[in-house]
């Protein structure tokens, strides 16, 4: 299976990084950016497939694809924004991890004005004059 091959790289490379983090802390830190880029990488192809029956789907229902491609940039950039804050807490620097979290809450706030827009043109149409 598929998720077995990704979980023992996972552990693997926490074996490695272990050891080798008391001798050189630099390497570890290379060794750690590079394990999460593989395995985000191995997940790239099955959330494509993902995202292309959810186009089918909103495409058989007619809906507006300005929303969902809006929905899927939200859940990209609140996942990328989640591993590089990770990534920086794991180097044990937590005051830009929050930083990090704050412009990916912003971004996402930017993201999603249409939505919000479209949301609030609704509830404005259904108040009577």
């Amino acid at each position: 299976m598929f998720i077995v091959q990704i979980i023992m790289i996972g552990i693997v490379a926490s074996l490695l990084i272990t050891l080798i983090k008391p001798y050189q802390p630099t390497i570890a830190m290379v060794m750690l950016i590079i394990t999460t880029c593989l395995l985000f990488y191995f997940i790239l192809s099955p959330l494509g497939e993902i995202i292309d029956l959810l186009r089918s789907l909103a495409g058989q229902f007619q809906l507006d694809f300005i929303y969902l491609d809006t929905i899927f940039q939200i859940i990209g950039i609140a996942y990328l924004t989640e591993l590089g804050s990770q990534l920086t807490k794991d180097a044990g620097l937590n005051s830009i991890a929050t930083k990090i979290e704050l412009v990916g809450k912003v971004f996402i706030l930017i993201v999603s004005v249409p939505v919000l827009t479209a949301v609030i043109e609704a509830i404005i149409h259904f108040i009577p004059n």
